[in-house]
Parts: structure tokens; C-alpha cells; sequence
């Protein structure tokens, strides 16, 4: 059932509460459902997470490392254009079913909330990210790269209403915008 070692409650505990965060919700996931699914006892879960927010706040981050790490590896992008690329390939895999992230903005919408936070923490590098990428001679990267952001989670909110069956051209969607500002 578990593909983390099997003797680490705190990797058992945090790949189930990956799989209920991700498909049912944080509000709709009480911790005594990912203690029984992770086989650990309430002491052993709060011994590893104070809280159900901290554990909240371990799954946003094992979720931020993971995309940066496939952003990372051996075929980083080295422009814009083949970040997108890979971004699509992310976004339209067996699976997806939306952004954690955004998933988790709207059932903490309180931009003070520590979990929003973590929310913004992870935009606003992917917008850094992304300006970076621009070409030398791009107007006003930071405004590009928020357009690229917004067809970003566009097409992640497509996936979460229209299903992981459908894929989304997000790529094509951002072509058409390239092509647009070169007019």
C-alpha cells in the first residue's frame, strides 16, 4: 500500500495525508482518517506533527519540492519556453486533479493564515522563477511572467472542474500570448 518505508510512521503519515489532502481537501480530511489510513497511533501522529496545520504545511512543502525538483533535473529549462513546456507535461499528467495550492488558498483564504502564506511563498517564486526565464529584451518580464502564472493555474483549475481526462493546452495558450506581445 505504501511506497515510503513501512517503519517510518512520519513518511506514512505524510503520503496519506498527501493523498486525502490532494483529493478530498484539508477540512474534509480529519487527522483520525490519516492516522487510521497511516496505521500510527494519535501519539506517534503528534509526536512527528504538532498540529494538523503543521502537517499541512510539511505536505505544501513536500509539494513545492517536488515541482522544483522536476524543474531541476538533469533537463532544467534554460528559457521561458521550455519551462512552459515541461510545465504543461506537469500539469497534464496521469493524476493531476488541480494545484495544492490553490486547493489550499481557497479553504484558507486569510492572506495572514500561515498556510495562505505558504500558498504565496510558492507563487511568488514560481513568478520569479519564470521573469527570470524571460528573454533579455522582454518589456516587463514580471508582468509576463504574471500572465504566464494566471494561464498556469488556469489550466490547473480546468483539470480540477473538467477532469484529469481532459488535456489542457496550456502550452498553445501561452504561444498564442507570446505570439500576441510580438505583434
Amino acid at each position: 500500500m505504501f511506497t515510503t518505508e513501512k517503519n517510518n510512521p512520519r513518511s506514512r503519515i505524510l503520503e496519506v495525508a498527501d493523498q486525502l489532502f490532494y483529493s478530498e481537501g484539508i477540512r474534509a480530511t480529519g487527522t483520525e482518517k490519516i492516522m487510521a489510513a497511516a496505521d500510527v497511533a494519535k501519539a506517534t501522529f503528534y509526536r512527528h506533527f504538532e498540529s494538523k496545520d503543521a502537517l499541512v504545511l510539511a505536505y505544501l512543502d513536500n509539494r513545492d519540492k517536488a515541482f522544483w525538483e522536476y524543474l531541476g533535473g538533469p533537463d532544467a529549462p534554460s528559457d521561458v519556453h521550455s519551462a512552459l513546456s515541461m510545465i504543461d507535461r506537469y500539469v497534464n499528467r496521469t493524476g493531476v486533479i488541480g494545484c495544492p495550492f490553490l486547493r489550499v488558498a481557497a479553504e484558507y483564504p486569510d492572506p495572514d493564515h500561515p498556510l495562505h502564506r505558504r500558498v504565496v511563498a510558492h507563487k511568488d517564486r514560481l513568478l520569479r522563477y519564470l521573469a527570470k526565464l524571460m528573454p533579455t529584451n522582454s518589456p516587463d518580464p514580471e508582468e509576463f511572467a504574471r500572465m504566464l502564472v494566471a494561464i498556469i493555474d488556469g489550466a490547473l483549475s480546468m483539470r480540477l472542474v473538467f477532469g484529469p481526462a481532459q488535456e489542457v493546452p496550456l502550452l498553445a495558450t501561452a504561444e498564442r500570448i507570446f505570439q500576441s506581445r510580438r505583434a
